[in-house]
Order: C-alpha cells, then sequence, then structure tokens
C-alpha cells in the first residue's frame, strides 16, 4: 500500500445495537481528523432522522482527546450542540473494544490483505472501501450479541425505528479531502447556537 501512497489510516465508527460501520480513511492520524468524523457521522445520523441523544465511546489516542479532560470537555461542549455526549474507554476496559477490534480483524482479512493491496491510487482504494462498507452493512452475517446472524441492515430493518434507510448511503470519504473543501468543521459549530431541536409537520 505505501508503493502507491494509499490512505495509511482506517476511522470506524459502529453502531452497537446493528453493528452498522461508518468509515473514512486519511494520510495522517490527528486530533483535528478525529473531530471532523465524528461530526462528519453525527450530522450524517441527524439528516436521517436519527433523533434520540447519541452517546459515543473513543479510545483514548492522540487522534481524539489523547486522556484530556479539558479537551474532552471543550469537544462535549460543542457536541452538546448535536445532543450528542463523547466518553472515554476507561484504562484496562479492553473488553469495551472488542466490536471495533473485531471490525478491524474483518477488514485485515477480507479486505486490506485482498483487495486493498491490489489498488494502485487513492480513487481505487477508496472505490473498493466503499464496497467493502456496504457488503459489511447489508450483505455480511454478524454472529455477534443479540445479532442472531442478520446484517446490519436486517437488523436495522427489523427494529421498525423510524429512522431512513438511506443512512445506508454513508459515502466513505478521505478526510485530508474533506479538510480542503470545509475546513475542520469547528467554524460550522461556532455559527450554531443553542441546542439540537427536532421539528416535526402535520
Amino acid at each position: 500500500m505505501k508503493n502507491y501512497r494509499l490512505p495509511r489510516y482506517e476511522w470506524n465508527m459502529i453502531d452497537v445495537a446493528t453493528r452498522t460501520r461508518f468509515t473514512a480513511y486519511s494520510y495522517e492520524l490527528n486530533s483535528t481528523f478525529g473531530f471532523m468524523f465524528i461530526s462528519i457521522v453525527a450530522l450524517w445520523l441527524r439528516v436521517h432522522n436519527v433523533r434520540w441523544r447519541m452517546k459515543i465511546r473513543m479510545d483514548n489516542g492522540m487522534e481524539f482527546c489523547a486522556g484530556s479532560e479539558r479537551k474532552l470537555n471543550e469537544w462535549n461542549e460543542i457536541f452538546e450542540k448535536l445532543d450528542l455526549q463523547l466518553s472515554p474507554i476507561p484504562p484496562r476496559a479492553k473488553h469495551l473494544m472488542g466490536v471495533i477490534e473485531n471490525s478491524h480483524r474483518a477488514d485485515d482479512e477480507y479486505f486490506l490483505m485482498n483487495h486493498a493491496e491490489r489498488c494502485k491510487n487513492k480513487v481505487e482504494f477508496l472505490d473498493k472501501a466503499q464496497r467493502w462498507q456496504d457488503t459489511w452493512n447489508k450483505a455480511r452475517p454478524s454472529n455477534g450479541k443479540g445479532m442472531k446472524g442478520m446484517t446490519p441492515y436486517e437488523k436495522f430493518t427489523e427494529s421498525k425505528i423510524m429512522v431512513s434507510g438511506h443512512v445506508y448511503e454513508y459515502p466513505v470519504v478521505l478526510l485530508e479531502e474533506v479538510f480542503r473543501k470545509v475546513g475542520s468543521l469547528y467554524h460550522l459549530f461556532n455559527k450554531l447556537t443553542g441546542k439540537y431541536v427536532f421539528t416535526t409537520t402535520s
């Protein structure tokens, strides 16, 4: 992969209830991209009618808050506008990383080792990454707790929650390209006032 300058870092957010996965890639690992990735997924979920308070657990790596309580509080103050709460995974609580680690293992075995190595540029890579995410979400059965061998999409459909099925059309993105087009997204939240409010029409 290094020979063709393909993205080095994978970003994943997984809904524990359905095992639905949202993915991005980057060449660099930093907290600016960490903030962007959380923002992109959260906004995607909100525009697809996810109404409840969202709670996201993250590791303590440099790409997020790196164990800094001050930084965590700053991010939570910003994300409160989307009714979203971040919390770090406690030290030594490795079992909480199980869902993500299992997905990384599947990435290595079924995507990176078989398909990504054949990509000669980032366009080919992102195309195959999109296909892999779609396969994970819509075609690959899960044996995780409560999944009963269903795919994430089947589990989502079974739940009958009032969320648009288009949420599964989430595009795999390269964070550097998003940054070049819209910046870090901090400015977006600076323009927002108050808290995220849902409205309905009759």
